[in-house]
């Protein structure tokens, strides 16, 4: 069902742009003329954009904008502004500036932009990722994550995932060309099981689909700028049978989709529940609190679970996929990390959670990892709930506030040749002598209130998921007919969540790796 209403999205949100687009150039800029108005303190800086669309346009279509906006700020400063029809949108590039209005001043800055086709019109807005900071339920459903997910409660969940690795990587003996399907359904396993108890059996299975089905919605109708109804709220009321009308029943679909996906994973962890067979997970534990009388319903319980999967699946994968593209490009890192796990850990068994601290680089190489290609370059975008001042400038209530995570992980006066993937920037060794270079971690999750209630789970999952194919496999340069090395080139997706491009590499087997898979229990 998913792409179908996609691409009839697309096509419905570019009518209804060339209805109106006329129409709200003549209102604008009367509007314009009579406003007139002068503020005492100026916005940050930007470049010029279009008198109708400021700088919509650039922001749907420029490939890897978070480079585009790493290169203006370069002209305008840390911190400029740009516009997005009538929004202002005020882009981060430094840690300084991201630190101080998110973390330091999160009280102003933890609210969500207001996202007519998807919060409202869709009903995606009671997501974890997606509520509004004055809602009822937020701070609820932040004390509701932490109980699960917090860096407490990972040990309960390391075991599962690393059950789930050790049949990704027998699926790796077998198929390995099938590795984008491999990594795809042994995170859906750990993520299903760990918010409902659920095995999947399979990459068909009915809720890895429906699950997957949830995050491809939401990256469409929740992406910021997409639909004209986000810069002009008045559109929700436009009718569905006048021309460009037809984003209504695109989401009345959407919203019965999200509704059915939602209630069928939550009935099935409740059955399993009231027949007595449920496995411990977080519905689990959440309805049992309820029970209690806690500060939770059902409702709420049921849109942190599905936002689990929604934020947490493409994040393990993509970074993944960036770590054996790096790989394949940097044999000798490969081979380093690879001698510490052999000298530290045995030929025995598989790495494990408890094993993190004792393989110095091969964290190393998972920080580097993530601080070369953020899985989510710009983050989410915050806004702000009142006009504030920073450095002498106005950032007006209700601007859309990114931190542009790739930029601040690319500035090269903390990062020095940022381009260059270089696990030695974190790597201070067992004797813990030298300084490293700032951990990315502290970005590439969120900033303040908003930072990603699943990043201890996320950052076990992608250790492990690195340890365990260093110790098992080499990752090596695809061969063409000729027999010569082809040479991957790095390139990324556009979207919330960016991944590799699909790059050619082999998987092959490390000496007596068949028999540490089959046998580590």
């Amino acid at each position: 069902m998913a792409p179908s209403v996609l691409r009839l999205a697309g096509l419905q949100n570019d009518r209804l742009t060339l209805y109106l687009e006329l129409l709200f150039a003549v209102i604008l800029l009367t509007l314009l003329l009579l406003r007139r108005r002068t503020r005492d303190t100026p916005l940050p800086p930007g470049p010029r954009g279009s008198m109708i669309s400021g700088h919509r346009k650039e922001m749907a279509t420029t490939r890897r904008i978070w480079e585009q906006y790493a290169g203006w700020a370069k002209i305008s400063g840390p911190i400029f502004s740009l516009k997005s029809n009538n929004i202002d949108v005020v882009i981060l590039n430094n840690a300084r500036t991201a630190h101080t209005l998110l973390d330091k001043r999160s009280n102003i800055y933890s609210d969500r932009p207001r996202s007519v086709m998807g919060s409202e019109l869709c009903d995606m807005g009671k997501m974890f990722f997606r509520i509004r900071s004055q809602h009822p339920w937020f701070s609820a459903y932040r004390r509701m994550a932490h109980e699960d997910f917090g860096a407490l409660q990972i040990p309960r969940h390391a075991s599962g995932i690393q059950t789930n690795i050790q049949q990704l990587l027998k699926s790796l003996l077998s198929d390995p060309q099938g590795l984008r399907d491999h990594l795809r359904l042994c995170q859906g396993q750990s993520i299903l099981m760990a918010t409902y108890g659920y095995q999947v059996k399979s990459k068909d299975d009915q809720f890895l689909l429906l699950a997957e089905e949830r995050l491809r919605l939401a990256n469409a109708f929740l992406r910021p700028g997409m639909w004209l109804v986000d810069s002009y709220p008045i559109l929700k009321y436009w009718p569905s049978w006048m021309p460009g009308g037809g984003f209504r029943k695109i989401a009345s679909e959407v919203k019965s989709r999200t509704e059915e996906s939602l209630a069928s994973t939550m009935e099935w962890t409740k059955a399993e529940l009231s027949a007595g067979t449920a496995l411990p997970s977080f519905v689990e534990g959440q309805l049992n609190r309820q029970a209690l009388g806690n500060d939770r319903n059902e409702e709420m319980i049921g849109y942190v679970a599905s936002s689990m999967y929604v934020a947490g699946a493409d994040t393990v994968i993509s970074t993944v996929l960036t770590f054996l593209l790096m790989m394949t490009l940097n044999p000798d890192i490969q081979k380093r990390a690879q001698q510490e796990i052999d000298i530290i850990i045995g030929r025995d068994r598989l790495p494990q959670i408890s094993d993190r601290e004792r393989l110095p680089y091969v964290e190393a190489v998972v920080r580097e990892v993530f601080r070369f290609h953020p899985v989510a370059p710009l983050g989410v975008p915050h806004s702000v709930i009142r006009d504030d001042i920073f450095d002498g400038m106005l950032i007006p209530s209700g601007s859309i506030v990114i931190a542009n995570i790739w930029g601040l992980t690319h500035d090269e006066f903390i990062y020095p040749d940022p381009m260059r993937f270089n696990p030695d920037r974190f790597y201070i060794g067992e004797a813990k002598q030298g300084e490293s270079q700032p951990n990315p971690l502290k970005y590439v999750f969120g900033f303040g209130r908003r930072v990603c209630a699943g990043m201890h789970f996320a950052e076990a999952s992608v250790f492990l998921h690195v340890a365990s194919l260093l110790a098992t496999f080499n990752i090596l340069k695809a061969v063409d007919e000729n027999g010569m090395e082809i040479t991957p080139v790095i390139n990324f997706t556009d979207g919330i969540v960016s991944k590799p491009e699909d790059f050619p590499c082999r998987i092959e087997p490390r000496p007596d790796a068949v028999d540490l898979i089959l046998s580590s229990n």
